[in-house]
């Protein structure tokens, strides 16, 4: 799979209402909060359909509100944003400059749970580099700032595919298993749907192929529950992958055309190439049998 997760972070909205105790009114939000508030829910919808820049422009605009009222969380919260539009519009220097702003600034403390979420951006950034190594300690930073955060699963997710990167499949299996519990410990259904999917991806490697059809089925059950167009297309490729190495030509070209016609339908073209390609290996190798 391309990513663990396309990072998304809760809106300064839901830490600007938490309730700060029980029977507590929620804080009275000022307009400046508002705005900030209303801009983030623009921004994640524009990531949402792939709209990066113009999720970056709303993103830069509540991170100015944020400054001018000195509301540090949403700083930090907004910085992470910024930081994962960065990467998914291809500029690392940008994207590590946000990360790095809450891991260096010493005038303001951030949160633990901030500073575990900027690691691991890192992480995910030195993944994108090919720079394994470098990744896996972030993905540990990321960990011992967590210490025990709605998060972690998710970072045991991201150190199972380094481990898989790395054809070391019995710790990835290992990380990934850690991960999948903690996420839906948390009932993080996206999480869990990519721990699935590594899952899947590990056995796939190791040729247990029943086990990993059964896991990318899983996956994607939970993926269409929650509307992952772009993880249902991995799902599907993942399935047809796994049939074709099998010498099930015929069925895995069956998936294959389903993830092709999700591809189509998000207008995701390096999706809509990479299926294509699949479905002419797999059509060549039924060929030659």
């Amino acid at each position: 799979m391309n990513s663990i997760k396309t990072v998304s972070y809760l809106l300064v909205i839901l830490c600007l209402l938490l309730v700060s105790g029980c029977g507590s009114m929620p804080p009275v939000l000022s307009d400046a909060q508002m705005s900030a508030a209303e801009l983030n829910q623009k921004a994640e919808a524009a990531f949402k359909r792939g709209n990066y820049k113009t999720a970056l422009s709303f993103y830069d605009e509540a991170l100015k509100i944020s400054r001018s009222i000195e509301s540090i969380d949403s700083i930090a919260i907004n910085l992470i944003n910024k930081a994962a539009v960065y990467r998914k519009l291809g500029d690392k220097i940008n994207a590590h400059k946000c990360a790095d702003e809450i891991l260096n600034i010493s005038y303001f403390s951030f949160s633990q749970i901030r500073l575990s979420e900027a690691s691991y951006v890192k992480a995910l950034l030195y993944v994108d580099e090919g720079k394994y190594s470098t990744a896996s300690e972030w993905t540990d930073k990321a960990l011992a700032f967590c210490k025990g955060c709605n998060t972690e699963g998710r970072i045991y997710n991201l150190k199972g595919k380094i481990a898989l990167i790395n054809r070391d499949c019995t710790s990835a299996i290992s990380f990934v298993n850690k991960g999948l519990a903690l996420n839906k410990n948390h009932e993080d259904t996206d999480e869990t749907a990519n721990s699935l999917r590594l899952l899947a991806d590990a056995k796939a490697v190791g040729g247990e192929y029943s086990e990993a059809i059964r896991l990318y089925e899983e996956a994607l059950a939970a993926d269409k529950s929650s509307g992952q167009g772009r993880k249902i297309i991995m799902d599907l490729m993942g399935i047809g992958g796994v049939l074709c190495r099998q010498g099930k030509s015929e069925d895995a070209v069956k998936y294959l055309k389903r993830a092709l016609s999700v591809s189509e339908a998000i207008d995701d073209k390096q999706s809509i190439k990479d299926v294509n390609t699949m479905i002419e290996k797999c059509s060549q190798t039924s060929g030659k049998r």
